[in-house]
């Protein structure tokens, strides 16, 4: 389904932050306040004041923000230019040639998607993949507003499945943990019941032929997202750029970081959660 075919509600905006809260993330977001002990100090002062969601613009867009149960929403209120400047950057290089396709394997409520949009060449696809309902319910509206804004060229494709990308097809049950953009997948007990897909089966049903950059943070579920990919699709069809979460590297079943080394990629970036992975075709695989 296209991400722009939901509507934007005329109350946009009804979440605005007061004087007081507005002042305090624009602190939080414009002085050296915003680090450390100190931002941590200002946003539970913001939280207290303005618990619900907070209607504020990032990168110039208008977004609504549900900022008490999302770290990386609560990021976006409180200093958005610290979301992994390095990964979206390089993925902004990537995607300046026209008809180039992004697809982002646990989307959350869709920054990375919406910066991608934002700075993408013409003709691009952009494609978020995201098991939570409620996320993506959050990602489309801000999607919405930016491009009734114009800041989203009308030429960039966006596309969304809610779908949990494994190795197998089927389903699974997504953790019930505190931080909405922290559930992975586990084998049973409570939490909310989800599709799963390989990720060259979603491709397919999208009419998707190739992967220009691809991000993957899915909770230690990496490796069964990445390696399935690597075994259906041919080296044609392969990301010149992977962002690939490491943080729960000790989880994963096979090391895909070593595997993509194997294959010809190279790191050409890492960060405290992210290595950032390079592929030319012409490498021998």
């Amino acid at each position: 389904m296209s991400i722009s075919d939901k509507s934007i509600p005329s109350e946009l905006g009804a979440y605005a932050p007061g004087i007081a809260v507005r002042a305090l993330i624009l602190m939080s977001r414009n002085s050296i306040l915003g680090r450390g002990k100190a931002r941590k100090t200002l946003y539970r002062l913001v939280a207290l004041l303005h618990p619900g969601p907070i209607d504020i613009p990032v990168w110039g867009a208008r977004v609504r923000i549900h900022h008490r149960h999302n770290l990386t929403e609560r990021k976006a209120l409180m200093r958005p230019d610290r979301i992994d400047p390095v990964e979206l950057s390089l993925i902004t290089q990537e995607m300046a040639t026209p008809g180039s396709v992004f697809v982002d394997v646990g989307a959350n409520a869709g920054y990375y998607v919406l910066h991608t949009a934002m700075n993408a060449a013409a003709h691009s696809r952009i494609v978020a993949l995201e098991p939570s309902p409620t996320l993506i319910e959050r990602m489309k509206l801000n999607i919405a507003a930016a491009r009734e804004a114009d800041l989203i060229a009308g030429d960039v494709e966006l596309l969304d499945v809610e779908v949990a990308v494994s190795d197998r097809a089927g389903e699974a049950v997504l953790s019930d943990v505190g931080d909405e953009g922290s559930r992975a997948l586990v084998g049973g007990g409570t939490g909310l019941r989800v599709r799963c897909a390989r990720l060259s089966d979603v491709l397919d049903d999208l009419s998707v032929e190739k992967i220009d950059v691809v991000k993957i943070d899915v909770e230690g579920h990496e490796d069964r997202v990445l390696l399935p990919y690597f075994a259906d699709a041919p080296a044609s069809r392969w990301p010149r750029l992977i962002v690939i979460e490491h943080v729960s590297r000790g989880e994963w079943k096979i090391d895909c970081i070593e595997d993509c080394l194997s294959r010809g990629y190279q790191i050409t970036a890492t960060t405290n959660n992210n290595t950032m992975l390079s592929y030319q075709p012409s490498q021998p695989v």
